[in-house]
């Protein structure tokens, strides 16, 4: 069955992903049997823009446990320029920050915000531009004042690997629902390493199964506060034993595993499909 899905993987990555990373599941991927407690130190969306706001926001996050801040720019490189500099003056130090364009700017602007970013307290700077454009985003790397991080770009081996020869890229972000299922995903945060980068891994989109799915296969193989926290989202959560969040980290029991509420499932499923053997 893997077999026959990894064929259409070009297809549709994010289908492909789930059927395969389920099928994982039901054979216990050995990325998934943690025998012993753990935690994940999880980034935290940050919001504030006045001055004002930006210092409580600071605290109320820092107070959460978070030490690490997810802002995002791309829009005005002048104005975002002052922002960050505002948050970076209120943390003291007290966390780091990751800077995300989104593939928001021009080169243009892309490379001015890029040179005048005061690096003090910042850990990298993501995905100024396009994500096929290569080229504005290599040239932005070329000038940043700290290290840059590909993300949408970065979906096979190969992207990985082009990416390491880039100069000034020093971070890779994968996602499980890009790479085919664990393994793959787990064999690209490896590839990673061996080309000399960091990875970081997660998607603030997943739901439960997957930020603990992506939880699982960081372990061992990534050091970076993870972005596996679209679980913290929802209204509605789907499981009977619903992720722990405490102190700005996921925190999974030993042998730990998911369990649908399926009563809570069925209320709000849209359609149903079932597929005969």
């Amino acid at each position: 069955a893997k077999a026959i899905v990894s064929q259409r993987l070009g297809t549709s990555k994010v289908a492909a992903s789930a059927i395969i990373s389920a099928i994982e599941m039901m054979e216990n991927h050995p990325a998934l049997e943690m025998d012993r407690p753990a935690e994940f130190p999880l980034v935290a969306a940050f919001h504030a823009t006045g001055s004002r706001h930006i210092a409580g926001e600071i605290e109320t996050r820092l107070a959460e446990g978070y030490r690490t801040f997810k802002v995002k720019v791309g829009n005005d490189a002048d104005a975002d320029l002052k922002r960050v500099a505002a948050i970076q003056q209120a943390a003291a130090g007290r966390a780091v920050l990751r800077i995300d364009a989104n593939r928001g700017y021009s080169e243009a602007d892309a490379v001015r915000f890029a040179r005048s970013l005061d690096p003090a307290g910042i850990e990298l700077f993501e995905q100024p531009c396009a994500a096929e454009d290569w080229d504005a985003n290599a040239r932005v790397a070329k000038v940043s004042t700290v290290p840059l991080m590909l993300d949408e770009p970065i979906c096979a081996a190969e992207d990985i690997d082009r990416a390491a020869g880039l100069e000034g890229v020093g971070f890779c972000k994968l996602k499980l629902k890009r790479f085919g299922g664990l393994q793959r995903l787990r064999d690209a945060l490896a590839q990673v390493r061996a080309c000399g980068m960091e990875p970081v891994l997660g998607d603030g989109l997943s739901s439960e199964i997957a930020c603990w799915m992506e939880a699982c296969a960081s372990v061992g193989l990534v050091t970076k506060a993870g972005e596996f926290n679209g679980f913290l989202k929802p209204a509605t959560r789907l499981l009977t034993n619903p992720l722990v969040f405490s102190s700005g980290s996921l925190r999974l029991p030993a042998r730990f595993r998911p369990e649908i509420d399926l009563d809570l499932l069925t209320r709000h499923a849209i359609a149903c499909e079932r597929f005969a053997a």
